[in-house]
């Protein structure tokens, strides 16, 4: 049972804490963003190295290390967009009478460096994993990466309820691009896709002849996806998940999130 629960509270607890973790330090003053920068790339340096060291033991430590470190390498990259650093070449607001196609790419420049350096950062993980055989890193980044393009997707063609408070205000020209008049039916697709996905999971954790460590992972990877489910459907219930994570937004970000919630 303890391989079973141990992974599963590893999972929320760091998926919760490293997404405040993250907010606080992109919510935080524009003049020492810098200084914060310098420490969450510390971190995510050691995250490659903790990915190069997890790759190459079986260990029964290492798909924790594995998982945390390539949440670290994300980190990273969350931070660098929240604060504005790495985002895209456009920074205006949507034009209001634009078509859809035009909308999207729009939207895209908006965040265009910001999926390179995803990308860049898969295939990077990928080099490092693909050489030992131990691919937990790279499934966690993969995993992590896909159920944001998801989310991204989600919020483009509609999502009621989404917690645009959560955003700092220098992005406040991406919340121009999002759409909350209607549930779109990129939010049907992703979640019967991430539904059939955790079924498969759990079909696969029933398996009595997967071994202790592989069966660790799968928990992890399960786990990682039960919460991409919870996150997308916050979406569209009338509740907010930056709740969650009030601690994490500065007073400043909460007053400006609340007088353009106003306007």
């Amino acid at each position: 049972m303890m391989h079973t629960l141990l992974p599963v509270a590893f999972v929320t607890l760091l998926w919760w804490s490293s997404t405040g973790a993250v907010l606080w330090l992109a919510n935080g003053r524009t003049e020492q963003l810098h200084f914060r920068l310098l420490g969450i790339t510390l971190t995510c340096a050691f995250g490659f190295a903790g990915l190069i060291v997890a790759s190459t033991s079986d260990a029964a430590w290492s798909p924790y290390l594995a998982f945390i470190s390539a949440l670290a390498v994300w980190g990273w990259i969350e931070f660098t967009f929240l604060a504005g650093m790495v985002t895209g070449p456009h920074f205006g607001d949507c034009p209001p009478d634009a078509s859809e196609r035009q909308r999207f790419r729009l939207a895209f420049r908006t965040i265009m460096h910001h999926e390179f350096t995803l990308l860049a950062a898969l295939i990077g993980i990928w080099a490092i994993n693909h050489v030992s055989g131990n691919m937990m890193g790279f499934y966690t980044f993969a995993l992590l990466w896909l159920m944001r393009l998801s989310a991204k997707l989600t919020i483009f063609s509609g999502a009621p309820t989404l917690s645009i408070d959560m955003m700092p205000h220098r992005l406040a020209h991406m919340k121009t691009y999002f759409r909350v008049d209607r549930i779109g039916p990129v939010f049907w697709a992703s979640i019967v896709t991430n539904s059939v996905l955790l079924v498969a999971a759990i079909w696969c954790l029933m398996n009595e002849k997967i071994s202790a460590d592989a069966h660790v992972g799968l928990v992890m990877l399960t786990t990682l996806v039960a919460l991409a489910v919870l996150e997308h459907l916050f979406m569209v219930l009338p509740m907010r998940d930056s709740a969650l994570w009030g601690w994490a937004m500065s007073e400043e970000n909460d007053k400006k999130a609340a007088a353009t919630a106003a306007e």
